[in-house]
């Protein structure tokens, strides 16, 4: 029969006699989600009585009933079952003994437990295994943390209002889909709190820190030497939504157990060659438009075409580019000539590209240098062809709707058909795309790329018109989204004039989109995969030589 468990502040079941007793806690029980995550939620790097583990820590907060089963239908609740197998008990075992020796010594029952475990072992013919994995869990070293931290809480990097709030936006829905799969999570506000005191964070351990794209990694001690996370124990990923070259200052650091994830699988194998640094394929998610969400009076109307991003002026671009000495401003002409005639070349190997035609060769760590003196190219010739994509549709005769006070002052508004729209939010931004039929995306040059505006734009249930990119065919094809080439404007006017004739052929498109983004791209899907990765790399890092952490 399943029981509910409930905490109580007298009578029960004491933290003492239910470590001492795992069956008191024995069968199908159900309990309240909130409960479980202020508790730290299920430890996934357990590979046995994980249900025991997490009541006892509950149990370490106030005693426990359970009571027959009458749900709240208010309240969310997690199944927990006894394992089918206890092959792998005894590490657990092992585990809980390290985690709660204080306890048992205070109550002098250490020696008697150690000794039950050490006669069990010696039972089944495994203390060989069980002697050395007991005292690593007994020393707190290395490798017990590796099982600790896995009902740790995972610390996310906020703060950042850039691109209309979209990194906080990233930071927050990531954060909530985490929270919802039972992880206890805690936010850093950067924008608002005192760094300082990320320093009361020093020598704690976390399952995870994640930034946004942030600078916090970078941040060193007062000796100039160390890095503050240094001392944040636990695995630390950086978000990197923009080319790395940009991040350049920030990905100089040198600490173990750091991971990038970015959204474009060149930008994967760049990290790894030149900042020898771990790198994973890890693109932003959609967000799904609440069915209920009310639409405000101005976006009513059915756009044909919509465009929510930036216009940049190339030109100025240009001057800036001119700005550089000579040597420089020679190669970046030559850059950006390269990018201009060969636009499904990514940036890196468009510049070396022009390099290996001067007759150049370069270390990684003066190309790098170099790309990052030049870095400015990959705006420009992103703004030249987002230009001249923009004036082909307007010059056949597709009405256009652009957002972002940039556009004002853009020499395309001089064509009828293109309609300018104030600033809009990330969240007016999804109301926008529900009432296109078609919406655009123009790639800041990310050639093997997915973006959180691609994944948004097929949620919302518009068809996606984007640039090609490598990502895209893993799963999509031409019946879920139109992909253009940035060199064949012309092909994407025809395709776009052809689905506003016909409806059901955009509908139709409109919706597989929508069904491979739901399935695909979605902060719940992510959720799950980042936890699933936390587990493999928590798994590799076991089986490998255990790393030097500084004294705690």
């Amino acid at each position: 029969m399943t029981k509910i468990l409930k905490q109580t502040t007298s009578g029960g079941i004491s933290f003492l006699e239910l470590l001492l007793d795992e069956t008191l806690c024995s069968g199908s029980i159900l309990i309240e989600k909130e409960l479980a995550i202020a508790a730290g939620g299920i430890n996934p790097y357990l590979n046995a009585k994980q249900k025991y583990d997490l009541l006892l820590r509950i149990a370490a907060n106030g005693n426990l009933i359970f009571l027959p089963e009458e749900k709240d239908p208010a309240l969310s609740y997690l199944t927990l079952e006894d394992d089918v197998s206890d092959e792998n008990g005894w590490q657990t075992d092992c585990y809980l003994v390290g985690k709660y020796s204080a306890e048992l010594q205070q109550n002098n029952l250490f020696d008697i437990v150690l000794q039950s475990l050490l006669d069990e072992a010696d039972r089944e013919g495994r203390k060989e295994q069980t002697l050395p994995f007991l005292e690593q869990m007994i020393s707190h070293n290395d490798s017990y943390w590796k099982i600790a931290e896995g009902d740790c809480p995972i610390l996310i990097y906020k703060g950042d209002d850039i691109c209309h709030n979209v990194l906080n936006v990233f930071a927050e829905q990531f954060g909530a889909a985490l929270a919802d799969a039972g992880r206890n999570i805690i936010y850093f506000d950067c924008g608002k709190e005192d760094l300082g005191r990320l320093t009361s964070y020093m020598y704690q351990h976390f399952q995870a820190i994640i930034g946004i794209q942030s600078y916090l990694f970078s941040v060193k001690m007062k000796d100039e030497i160390h890095y503050l996370h240094e001392y944040l124990y636990g695995p630390k990923y950086n978000f990197i939504f923009d080319h790395p070259i940009w991040m350049k200052q920030h990905l100089m650091h040198h600490y173990p157990d750091f991971y990038v994830l970015t959204h474009d699988e060149n930008y994967v194998a760049f990290v790894q060659k030149y900042f020898k640094k771990e790198a994973i394929l890890f693109p932003p998610a959609g967000l799904i438009p609440p069915h209920h969400q009310t639409v405000s009076n101005c976006f009513q109307t059915m756009y044909d075409v919509t465009f929510i991003g930036t216009y940049g002026d190339y030109l100025q671009e240009v001057f800036l580019i001119h700005q550089l000495d000579r040597s420089k401003r020679f190669l970046a002409n030559r850059f950006l000539l390269k990018m201009r005639r060969h636009p499904e070349l990514t940036s890196e190997t468009a510049l070396l590209a022009v390099l290996q035609d001067k007759g150049m060769v370069l270390s990684d760590e003066a190309f790098v240098s170099l790309f990052y003196e030049l870095r400015r190219v990959i705006y420009c010739i992103m703004h030249y062809y987002r230009y001249h994509i923009l004036e082909t549709l307007l010059k056949s005769g597709i009405t256009l709707d652009v957002f972002g006070e940039t556009w004002q002052c853009c020499p395309l508004c001089h064509y009828p058909n293109l309609i300018c729209h104030p600033n809009v939010t990330v969240e007016e931004s999804l109301s926008i795309w529900q009432h296109s039929k078609i919406s655009l995306n123009i790639m800041s040059w990310h050639k093997g790329g997915f973006t959180e505006r691609m994944a948004n734009i097929m949620l919302c249930g518009s068809v996606l018109a984007t640039d090609a990119t490598t990502y895209l065919q893993r799963d999509y094809t031409k019946e879920d989204m139109i992909v253009f080439s940035l060199d064949a404007p012309e092909t994407l006017s025809e395709q776009i004039q052809t689905l506003l004739q016909n409806e059901p052929l955009r509908q139709s498109i409109a919706a597989n989109g929508k069904a491979k983004t739901l399935k695909l791209h979605t902060w719940k899907k992510r959720a799950e995969e980042f936890l699933k990765l936390q587990q493999q790399i928590t798994a590799t890092e076991a089986t490998s030589p255990a790393t030097a952490q500084p004294a705690q």
